[in-house]
């Protein structure tokens, strides 16, 4: 066989079959000198290629080679093909195999019912389903159609593919492996499953050797705590560094917290991850859920892998329930549910708004509780029914007080000043007339300002207030602001779902 195998067509006529066949029982050859029948104990060898069998013909017209029966090729004692019998043309220098076939070397066996072989090429391909487990640990691997070359240890599997190890199961149309790089390819539609992992995508690789890969189109990881999905996602396990791009989606199921953007990075061993472009969050632990938006955010981590401190920067905005915010940079620690607006930074509740150099947002029982205003603090207050007429509040810093989420009262300190509407009710038994009559103009070193139904109602000053009040047909235009007035509806966020990227 190894003759057959090594050898051209004009070597074998030229050559005595003596030097090829080492040994057999039997030799015939039939009266027309075309074929030559060999049995018992075949032994054939050349150039370090030897195949046993119980009986073999050579057909010398046309150069082809059959073997039956415990068919076995061994060539430098690196690669053994076994099967039931097996046909070779000598001018194709290809060898077809049939019937319970094995192939093996010193890492991996291959069955299947038929193989064809290339001699040249030193490749082999199955195309009637075949398996292939590793002799060194228990990787086992199916498919309908399958390529292999024992020299390079190129393996390329198509149709039905299914990889299974004791770590994880890999289901996909096509993949391709190399044996000596344990590089991973695989093409098509793929479905990984692990412990409590189940991963997707439409093409991707895997490096076994420094255990990263890639995973494209479509890709989503679903473990027992997390959901990640993205158009493709990168992971170093050596590095605990992982990469997604693409709208991408990180959801802790445990801590009922979402993360979306165009790109994440997370650094394990760090203890942080980054997302840029359209960057998001999404908090919905407690009753309220709390969005925040921003060109980047940063979301450092525990030693249990639980988001602790984000940070946002450049383009803020913040949303929970009835009340919307916007700014520069933002910091929210997950542990008390506190959020610091800085620079520029806006508050609306219903009617009002807020704003000062930095706001403190405090919540309690899943709802906002109070407002820090710090530093030129200013609470501005549409009236109803007017045209261009703001109740406002300023001063050095406030404090503004919830509950159910609704305002209920703010205390000014040092340093205020209020612009107020005046306002009289006459009630009848079905109908209520509001009477504006005038614009207060009044400061003071404290006050409290009192809200109802989202407007304020009324005003504590303390400390001996001064000011005056004006008739609505005396207001002086210059005088119907505070000192630092704003009014920026238009910068007012919407709803949530305006800012996220499309939800996978």
């Amino acid at each position: 066989m190894g003759a057959i195998f090594l050898v051209s067509t004009s070597a074998i006529a030229q050559r005595d079959y003596k030097d090829l066949v080492k040994n057999a029982k039997i030799f015939l050859l039939d009266d027309a000198g075309e074929t030559l029948f060999l049995k018992g104990n075949v032994v054939f060898e050349h150039e370090n290629t030897k195949m046993f069998c119980d009986s073999a013909r050579y057909y010398i017209k046309t150069d082809q080679f059959k073997a039956y029966s415990r068919v076995n090729i061994n060539k430098k004692d690196t690669l053994n093909l076994f099967c039931d019998s097996l046909h070779y043309s000598l001018k194709k220098e290809i060898a077809q195999l049939y019937g319970n076939v094995r192939v093996r070397d010193s890492e991996y066996k291959l069955t299947t019912d038929s193989l064809e072989y290339d001699v040249k090429k030193s490749a082999g391909i199955y195309r009637n389903g075949g398996r292939i487990t590793s002799i060194l640990s228990n990787e086992v691997l199916s498919s309908e159609i399958g390529y292999f070359f024992p020299n390079s240890k190129n393996f390329t599997f198509s149709k039905d593919v299914v990889y299974q190890s004791n770590d994880y199961k890999v289901t996909t149309d096509t993949l391709r492996f190399n044996g000596y790089s344990k590089l991973a390819y695989f093409y098509g539609p793929t479905h990984i499953t692990a412990t409590q992992t189940n991963m997707y995508c439409e093409k991707g690789w895997y490096d076994a050797k420094n255990e990263k890969g890639v995973l494209q189109g479509n890709a989503y990881i679903i473990d027992e705590r997390t959901n990640i999905a993205a158009d493709s996602v990168y992971y170093s396990k050596l590095d605990s560094i992982s990469e997604a791009r693409g709208c991408v989606i990180i959801k802790d199921t445990t801590e009922k917290i979402e993360f979306w953007g165009d790109f994440a990075r997370s650094d394990e061993k760090a203890g942080f991850a980054y997302l840029a472009g359209h960057a998001s969050v999404l908090s919905y632990k407690q009753k309220d859920s709390t969005f925040i938006f921003a060109d980047s955010l940063f979301n450092y981590m525990d030693s249990l892998q639980k988001s602790e401190l984000i940070l946002a920067y450049n383009n803020v905005v913040v949303i929970q329930n009835d009340v919307q915010g916007i700014c520069d940079s933002l910091s929210m620690n997950q542990k008390d549910s506190v959020l610091h607006l800085y620079k520029d930074p806006m508050l609306w509740s219903d009617k009002t708004q807020m704003s000062a150099d930095t706001l403190i947002v405090h919540q309690k029982n899943d709802k906002i509780d109070n407002i820090e205003l710090l530093q030129n603090a200013i609470i501005v207050n549409e009236v109803e029914d007017s045209l261009n007429y703001y109740n406002q509040v300023g001063g050095k810093t406030m404090h503004a007080y919830f509950r159910d989420d609704t305002l209920r009262y703010a205390n000014v300190n040092s340093n205020a000043q209020t612009i107020y509407y005046v306002e009289k009710e006459d009630k009848s038994d079905t109908l209520v007339v509001v009477e504006r009559s005038g614009m207060a103009r009044i400061y003071g070193g404290n006050i409290t300002l009192y809200f109802e139904k989202q407007e304020l109602r009324r005003i504590a000053y303390r400390q001996n207030p001064d000011g005056v009040i004006y008739p609505l047909n005396k207001i002086k235009t210059k005088e119907m602001n505070v000192q630092g007035f704003e009014w920026k509806p238009e910068r007012r966020p919407e709803n949530w779902t305006s800012y996220s990227i499309s939800v996978k």
